[in-house]
């Protein structure tokens, strides 16, 4: 059997499978090398190797230019924001982050799913101890990294306002304050799970442009609480009041969660040999997506 020297070198500076059991990037070597010091390092049950190439896909994710764009965006919009209308002022710690923050994770989960089919070191993956379910599942648990991340952004902002006595008009609920960081999660397995059933190019931004089309039609209509970027006060006219948007924020924090984990389901779908757990899971995550997508709206 022979190999490809430079998909392997390829894969060695890419893949967060040869990063994780070779302690880091391969040059010179052949794959036969390559694969007798994964056979050495790896253990002996791939399932306790799940977490520590989690480790490494998270250390990836958090490092990748996208997702450091989301909060650099995220800190611009601060800077630049006048904190004079309380309205604004409460979108902007509440809803903002869904689309500086959350696109940005859409698409970095997504091209590191998709490094090793763009690099052509598919098949060289594929001869590593660890099969494809575990490295999906790997990715899905690197999605947490992201998500407590803009979650204690939040918390470092609210505390921040509160701190400088910024008029919000009232204090937001945890429930209001969670939109932005499980879109963060949402967004961030549905790039993973983008990347597992159509690692095509020009098929993420097809999938986004749809996301965000639903949700500019919802977000005119009284059903807005069904999309992703919601505003939980409103301007009133003629006098620019401040007024609740009708509606639960509890419930819309379920449907966000419901989406979330639905996306992960999906992901694992692809590639698990459980396909019966993973559809059950998904069957059971749209049916609270669908309940709590009614119990929201007023």
């Amino acid at each position: 059997m022979t190999y490809d020297h430079g998909a392997l070198s390829r894969a060695a500076d890419t893949g967060p499978v040869t990063e994780t059991l070779t302690g880091g990037p391969v040059s010179g070597g052949t794959a036969m090398a390559v694969l007798s010091r994964l056979a050495e390092r790896w253990p002996a049950t791939t399932r306790h190797a799940v977490p520590a190439l989690a480790y490494t896909e998270l250390r990836l994710l958090l490092r990748h230019p996208l997702t450091l764009l989301g909060p650099a965006l995220m800190t611009a919009v601060l800077f630049s924001h006048t904190w004079e209308w309380p309205q604004d002022s409460f979108r902007v710690i509440t809803a903002q982050m869904v689309m500086e923050w959350g696109v940005p994770a859409f698409f970095a989960a997504n091209l590191i799913g998709t490094a090793a089919r763009r690099a052509g070191t598919d098949e060289l993956l594929s001869t590593t101890p660890v099969d494809r379910a575990h490295r999906t599942a790997a990715a899905c648990l690197a999605a947490l990294g992201p998500f407590v991340l803009a979650g204690l952004f939040q918390a470092v902002l609210l505390g921040l306002c509160l701190m400088f006595q910024v008029d919000l008009g009232r204090t937001p609920t945890v429930w209001e304050m969670a939109a932005g960081p499980l879109c963060v999660l949402g967004a961030t397995l549905l790039g993973t799970a983008t990347a597992r059933w159509a690692p095509y190019r020009g098929v993420p931004f097809a999938v986004m442009f749809v996301l965000v089309g639903f949700n500019y039609v919802v977000y005119q209509s009284s059903e807005r609480f069904l999309g992703f970027l919601v505003e939980f006060v409103l301007w009133t006219s003629p006098m620019w009041t401040f007024q609740e948007a009708s509606g639960s924020a509890f419930w819309h924090a379920v449907y966000l969660l419901a989406l979330s984990l639905g996306a992960g389901a999906l992901a694992m779908l692809r590639d698990s040999a459980r396909r019966g757990l993973w559809l059950g899971a998904g069957a059971a995550l749209v049916l609270a997506a669908v309940l709590s997508g009614v119990w929201q709206l007023p």
